[in-house]
């Protein structure tokens, strides 16, 4: 098997699949080879004399960049082909440099390569930024619109790249658990769902997501579970409408400064991104699980029902409060429980 794995500088790509193929060694004792493409750039021009600055190799020419590129899949492509195995190729699909976008991979080698899934790792825009702003090559190059559209390029050149291969896609957020992807690559009779639930208007918020994550932890013995949750970029907007009530030039988030012109610039664009990504996790979902233990109704939770009943996708909705349940709930649903042990009854059945 070959995953190609894509994901934008200060994504967490190589983190989040170093520990995935660590996990994978420690708990299934699968033996899954990473090969990080940017690092055995390094290393051949190291060994052809050429010590690049990881801050300058951008700067190289666009054919000594391909050249480079070309050496390394020559060198990956041998090996796959000596000793097959499970392989993950991580790389980038292309680089946002100098305010021009870079391409980061090339057809040729592609095709010869023939990756049986493609993946993208993304993470929340204030992530991302503080992990660059940590960086030599990256610090003060990237502005939060900047981060914005490079992440949305890399995913929609990623999912082209698939859908001319015909291979499965799938976006990762960084803080899935190490058994998303694994189940997704090995067990690919597990379904996958998504899981909505209401994230605004929440009283006593912790008692709350103790709930949700005890519900999930239960979900996942049965599905690959999609978490919306794992990125918040709303909680930026929040802290920023904050900034502007008490009269703050600066959005303090995590101990983390941001000025707020910078993140008032990127408004817009972060509450249709956040729509838009919980859509693509609906897409790569067979079925949705709505968790709705509130007596308020959320927006954002029946906007996703309608849409992913629209979409061909089953619903399955608990809900628990005491409240009368909406009659679109009703409509755009395929079965409601209203009971927690009543839905795990039926997926048990099923499964059996």
């Amino acid at each position: 098997m070959k995953v190609f794995c894509t994901g934008i500088s200060g994504s967490g790509r190589t983190e989040y699949i170093r520990t995935f193929v660590k996990w994978s060694e420690e708990n299934h004792s699968k033996s899954i080879k990473l090969i990080n493409v940017g690092d055995r750039m390094f290393e051949i021009a190291k060994k052809l004399g050429q010590n690049i600055k990881e801050e300058k190799i951008l700067d190289l020419s666009e054919l000594t960049l391909k050249w480079l590129r070309a050496v390394v899949f020559e060198q990956i492509i041998g090996e796959v082909e000596k000793e097959p195995g499970v392989y993950i190729v991580s790389t980038h699909a292309s680089f946002r440099w100098r305010r021009y976008l870079l391409p980061a991979f090339d057809f040729f080698y592609l095709n010869r390569l023939s990756p049986d899934l493609f993946i993208t790792v993304i993470d929340s825009i204030v992530d991302i930024k503080r992990r660059l702003e940590e960086t030599g090559q990256w610090r003060g190059r990237l502005t939060l619109r900047d981060i914005i559209t490079w992440q949305d390029e890399e995913v929609f050149i990623t999912k082209i790249l698939a859908e001319y291969q015909r291979k499965p896609f799938y976006i990762i957020p960084r803080k899935q658990p190490p058994s998303t992807l694994y189940n997704i690559m090995f067990n690919k009779k597990m379904e996958k769902v998504y899981l909505s639930y209401p994230m605004t208007h929440v009283e006593d918020y912790e008692s709350y997501v103790r709930r949700v994550n005890e519900f999930k932890e239960k979900l996942s013995k049965f599905f690959v579970v999609f978490d919306p949750g794992y990125i918040d970029d709303y909680e930026l907007l929040v802290e920023a409408y904050k900034a502007i009530s008490e009269k703050r030039k600066t959005v303090e988030i995590d101990g983390w400064e941001i000025p707020l012109k910078e993140v008032l610039e990127v408004e817009k664009d972060l509450r249709d991104q956040t729509v838009r990504r919980d859509f693509m996790l609906i897409d790569q979902s067979d079925a949705v699980v709505v968790y709705y233990t509130l007596p308020t109704l959320s927006p954002g939770v029946l906007s996703e029902v309608i849409y992913s009943f629209t979409n061909n996708k089953d619903v399955y909705i608990i809900f628990t409060p005491s409240s009368r349940i909406s009659p679109f709930f009703e409509y755009f649903s395929t079965k409601i429980f209203f009971d927690e042990d009543r839905f795990f009854d039926f997926i048990s059945d099923k499964e059996c």
